[in-house]
C-alpha cells in the first residue's frame, strides 16, 4: 500500500471522531509540527494526530497495527534521540494536552501526557505542593517519568518516577487500564523509569508532597581552582552531603577565553538555617564564596532553561557512575579543557545516596542504586559541524566511563544508546516479562526499545 492509499484510509478511519486535529505533508501546520527540539534529526511522518480521544486513538492503534506501520508518541517532544516522531509513520502528538488537576483530597495530581515540568509547577506550587522533575522547566513530564526524572529533590523525595502512583494507559488492542489497579501493578512498576514500551499513557497520576522551603544559589570556581576544587567536591559529596542538599556542580566554557570554568548550583530544601551551605563552602574551601540566587521554586526550575533554548543540533552522552575516581576526575578535566563550543557542557548530578532510604524501590528504573549521572553535552547551529560536535562527546563520554564501562541514563541517551540503558538493574528479566504481557507486537518500540527477548533487547540498536 502506498503512502497516499494509506493517509486516505487513515483519514477515512477517523472521520466522525471529536476533537482531532490531521496534518498531512504539504498542509499548513504540517512543517512546524513535526519539527523536533533536536533539529539533527529531520524526520517526516506520514500523518500528525492530535487528541486525547480514546475512540480515535483506538482507530489509529488498529490502521498503523494493520498497516504495519511505526508508531511515534509525542508529548513534550524533547528526547535528544528524537524518538518524538517517525519518518514515514504515523505520530501521535499530545504536546498541545498540558492539563493538571489537583485531587487534594486524594493526594495526587492528574497530568496529561503533553505536561511540561513548567505546566506542573504552575497549577501545584501557588498551591503549596510539588512533584519532583526535572531541571528544565520547558522538558516534557511524560518521557521524564517514563525514564526515570532527576531533580531538585532527589535526596529527599527522591525521582519524579517514584511518585507516580497512577495512570491510564491504552494498549495496542486498544483496551485501556488502570496501572495502579491490582491486577496490573507490574505494569505501573514498568512505567516507573522503565521507559515507554507499554502503551499509550492517557493520564499521568502523581504523589503530591508539600512544596518545601527552598533556598537556591550557586557557587562559581575560576579555572584555576577547579582541578583542587574538583578533587575536595568529589569527597563531600560522597560523603558529607546531607540529603536535603542537592548539587550539580556544571562545567562549561568560559565566554571569550580557551579556559572552562565550574559552577555548582545547589538547592536546599526544608532548612533551618544556612549550615548546609556553610559547611559545603569551607569543604571546598570557598568560604563566603557562594551567590543566592532565588528561594522561589518556580523561578529556579526556569533558571537553566536558556542553556537548551533554541531548538539546535545536539548530541548527548550520559554515564552512571558509583563513585568519583582519580581517573574519572582527570578524564572530566581534559573533556572539560577540550570543548569545541560556547554550547557545550557537562553535568554532574550527584544522586544522593540518602534517597536510597527514604523513597520507594518498588521501581523499573535501572539507575537507582548510582551515586552520580554525568551528562555531556553539545548544541550547535550547522551540520557541517556535526561531526566535530560528536567526536568530543563521545570521547569524554569513554574517556570517563574508563576500561569497564558505565551504565547510562536513557532520558539523556541517544537512540544508538540501545536498550542496554533501560536493561541494567537486577530486574531486567521482570521488564521483559511486562513487556510481553503488554506489547506482545511491540507496537510500542519507538523508544529505547525493550525487544522481545533478553538477546535482542541487548543488541546495539
Amino acid at each position: 500500500m502506498n503512502d497516499v492509499t494509506t493517509q486516505i484510509r487513515l483519514q477515512q478511519a477517523l472521520q466522525g471522531h471529536e476533537a482531532v486535529e490531521l496534518l498531512f505533508p504539504g498542509e499548513p501546520g504540517y512543517e512546524e509540527g513535526r519539527q523536533l527540539y533536536n533539529r539533527m534529526h529531520d524526520l517526516h511522518p506520514l500523518l500528525i494526530v492530535r487528541t486525547l480521544d480514546r475512540a480515535a486513538i483506538r482507530t489509529v492503534l488498529k490502521v498503523v497495527t494493520e498497516n504495519r506501520l511505526e508508531l511515534a508518541l509525542r508529548g513534550g517532544g524533547h528526547h535528544i534521540a528524537g524518538f518524538g516522531s517517525t519518518e514515514g509513520g504515523v505520530l501521535l502528538d499530545f504536546s498541545g494536552f498540558r492539563g493538571v488537576e489537583i485531587d487534594a483530597q486524594q493526594g495526587i495530581a492528574r497530568v496529561q501526557p503533553g505536561a511540561r515540568l513548567g505546566d506542573v509547577d504552575a497549577a501545584l506550587c501557588p498551591r503549596g505542593y510539588v512533584v519532583p522533575t526535572g531541571t528544565v522547566s520547558d522538558t516534557g513530564i511524560a518521557g521524564l517519568t517514563l525514564g526515570g526524572g532527576i531533580g531538585w529533590f532527589v535526596g529527599t523525595l527522591g525521582f519524579t518516577c517514584d511518585n507516580l502512583v497512577g495512570a491510564d494507559v491504552m494498549l495496542a488492542s486498544g483496551e485501556v487500564v488502570r496501572a495502579e489497579d491490582p491486577q496490573h501493578r507490574d505494569l505501573l512498576w514498568a512505567l516507573r523509569g522503565g521507559g515507554g514500551n507499554f502503551g499509550v499513557v492517557l493520564e499521568f497520576r502523581y504523589r503530591l508532597s508539600p512544596l518545601p522551603k527552598v533556598y537556591c544559589g550557586s557557587i562559581a570556581v575560576a579555572p584555576q581552582e577547579v582541578p583542587r576544587v574538583l578533587l575536595q567536591l568529589g569527597h563531600y559529596m560522597e560523603q558529607d552531603c546531607p540529603a536535603n542538599l542537592v548539587l550539580a556542580p556544571l562545567f562549561s566554557p568560559v565566554p571569550e577565553s580557551d579556559r572552562c570554568g565550574l559552577a555548582i548550583d545547589f538547592c536546599l530544601s526544608d532548612y533551618q538555617d544556612l549550615g548546609a551551605i556553610e559547611a559545603l563552602e569551607q569543604a571546598l574551601g570557598l568560604v563566603g564564596r557562594h551567590q543566592y540566587v532565588t528561594d522561589d521554586f518556580r523561578a529556579w526550575q526556569g533558571w537553566f532553561d536558556d542553556r537548551f533554548q533554541p531548538p539546535m543540533r545536539g548530541y548527548w552522552k550520559s554515564i552512571c557512575l558509583d563513585d568519583f575516581t582519580s581517573d574519572a576526575m582527570d578524564a572530566l578535566l581534559t573533556a572539560a579543557s577540550s570543548m569545541p563550543g560556547q554550547r557545550c557542557s557537562i553535568t554532574i548530578e550527584h544522586l544522593n545516596k540518602a534517597r536510597r532510604s527514604t523513597t520507594p524501590d518498588d521501581s523499573a528504573f535501572p539507575l537507582k542504586s548510582r551515586s552520580y549521572s554525568v551528562l555531556f553535552s553539545a548544541r550547535w547551529e550547522q551540520a557541517r559541524d556535526d561531526d566535530r560536535f560528536i567526536r568530543w562527546v563521545r570521547a569524554a563520554a569513554l574517556a570517563t566511563a574508563g576500561n569497564d564501562g558505565a551504565p547510562a541514563y536513557s532520558n539523556y541517551s541517544f537512540a544508538e544508546g540501545s536498550s542496554h540503558t533501560v536493561l541494567l538493574g537486577s530486574d531486567s528479566e521482570r521488564l521483559l516479562k511486562v513487556k510481553q504481557r503488554y506489547d506482545g507486537g511491540n507496537l510500542f518500540r519507538r523508544n529505547h526499545n525493550i525487544g522481545m527477548n533478553k538477546e535482542a533487547a541487548r543488541a546495539p540498536a
